[in-house]
This record gives structure tokens, sequence and C-alpha cells, in this order.
């Protein structure tokens, strides 16, 4: 037999180097077109399911919030492996798919019996970005000698971040510390009290009196003229221009019950351990 293809290769020496020649060039092609990774991603197709509710201990996010979710993912198909872990205030759930499943496939799936949970009012479960659990975590700390930390926590929200994402291979940028802008109505007992004014009124007043509204259009010479009701608040004036009742035909605005000021969001327990402005990133591969 070895004697046939020495006699067939020295017969056929064009073909033996035509072939040989294609087998090098498919050869090379396939070197270059093959995905080196610095730490090869030989982990199973997984999602997970991340949801927050404030002031709860362990045992009620357990049974409230992440037995539902188990009980809602049980019976999903391709599903392997099904983990979860209940902390304060957290609930983290993690589904194991079978190798060979689709990643956006599987979320899909969970994404579709994700309405089917049961949960508490007002807490909703966010699926976690698809990344690799072999991926690298970069930390980073945001300093500045000359900027308060609410500036630079405004600046990691609004520009780091959002930079970071658009990023090739990063999953996702989570912020953690630094204080939160926001906007306080500080309303005044006393006055409250001489204009009879329940503190629920104020709220509902406060959230019926910020947002645009549309008016349809006429037309006039040929043209068109669009009619709006601008009601966004923009500052802490406009909050203090709203009005919450009427005081014998006279309008009670915010301003003539307290005052408006900007200041940080009320630190919770969970929070005071970072006081700096520290984000991470998640590649979904670490790729070079």
């Amino acid at each position: 037999m070895i004697h046939r293809i020495v006699h067939f290769a020295l017969r056929q020496r064009f073909l033996v180097l035509m072939v040989t020649a294609l087998m090098v060039i498919a050869g090379i092609w396939s070197f270059r077109q093959m995905p080196v990774d610095a730490y090869p991603d030989l982990s199973p197709p997984m999602v997970e399911l991340v949801t927050q509710w404030p002031g709860h201990a362990a045992e009620e996010v357990e049974r409230l919030t992440t037995l539902p979710l188990e009980l809602a993912m049980n019976g999903t198909p391709h599903l392997q492996v099904m983990r979860s872990i209940s902390l304060y205030g957290l609930s983290d759930v993690r589904l194991t798919f079978e190798e060979g499943v689709d990643p956006y496939f599987a979320r899909q799936l969970v994404f579709q019996r994700l309405s089917d949970a049961t949960l508490p009012q007002g807490v909703t479960a966010s699926m976690s970005p698809l990344f690799s659990p072999s991926g690298l975590v970069y930390r980073y700390v945001i300093e500045s000698p000359d900027r308060s930390p609410q500036e630079l926590h405004t600046m990691e929200e609004w520009i780091i971040a959002r930079a970071y994402r658009s990023v090739p291979g990063v999953a996702d940028d989570s912020g953690f510390g630094g204080p939160t802008m926001e906007y306080h109505v500080l309303l005044d007992p006393s006055r409250l009290y001489s204009y009879h004014i329940p503190v629920v009124q104020v709220v509902t007043a406060l959230q019926n009196n910020n947002a645009n509204t549309g008016g349809g259009f006429y037309s006039q010479g040929g043209q068109f003229y669009y009619v709006r009701g601008l009601g966004l608040v923009r500052s802490t004036d406009d909050i203090g221009e709203i009005v919450v009742a009427s005081n014998n035909g006279a309008p009670v605005r915010i301003r003539d019950i307290g005052h408006v000021e900007i200041a940080t969001r009320p630190v919770s327990a969970f929070s005071a351990f970072r006081t700096r402005a520290e984000t991470m990133t998640m590649p979904s591969k670490a790729s070079f």
C-alpha cells in the first residue's frame, strides 16, 4: 500500500504539489481566523438575575423575591443548574444552561419567564449584561483636589460610565459611593398648619406639576403653530413656583410653605461603607 502511494506521488508530482500548496494556504487562513484569548472562555452560558429590595432582611428577600424567581425559572428549556443567594436588600439568581446553547437564546427564554414571577410592589428583577465568568474586573477610583465628591459622582454617571460602556468588550460599568445630587423640598410645619395643607397634597402637587403636555396645533397664514404646556421644572425656582392649594382665591406655592435646595441623597447603611466614587467594568472576554 505504501509503495503504491509513493509511486502515485512520483508520477503525479504536479497534482501533489498543488494539493500541498492548497493545504498550506488553508492552514495559514485558519490560523489567522482562529480567535486567541489570554484566558479562553470555557464556561457554559449563564444568565444572572439581580433584584434590589432595600431595607428588607435576607429572610424576606429569600421568601418574597428569590423563591418566586426560582419557581418562575424552574423548567426552562436547556437549564442545567440554578443557584441563588439572598442578602440584605439583594437577591441574586444564576442560571447555567447546557453547553452549545446560544447565550442570546438563553436570555430570551429567561426574559419570557421573568413576567411570570410574582414580586412585591415596586420590586423589579433586572438581567445582568452578557459577560463571561472568566472575564476581568477593573476597578478605578475618581479623585480630585478641587472638586467635591458630588461633582465627581455626577461626572462618573454622565461622562465616564457612558464612555466606558462604548468600549468594545466591556459588559457594564457600575458605580459605588459618592453622594447623589437631589432637589430637596424642606417644608415648614408651622406654615403647613396655618394653611391647613397635608404633606400628601404637597407630594401630589410636585408629581403632577413636573411634565410637559401637548395641546395640538392651529394654522394661520399657511403655517402650523404647535400648542404646548411647559410644566417641566428646570431649577429650584421652578419648583418653588408650583401651586399647592388656594387660600381665599390666592395661590399657595411651594415657596410659601418651605424652601427648595440642592442637596445629596441620604446615605443608606449599605452605601456608607464606600465614600469614594469607585466603579468597576467587566469585560466579556479577556482578549488582547
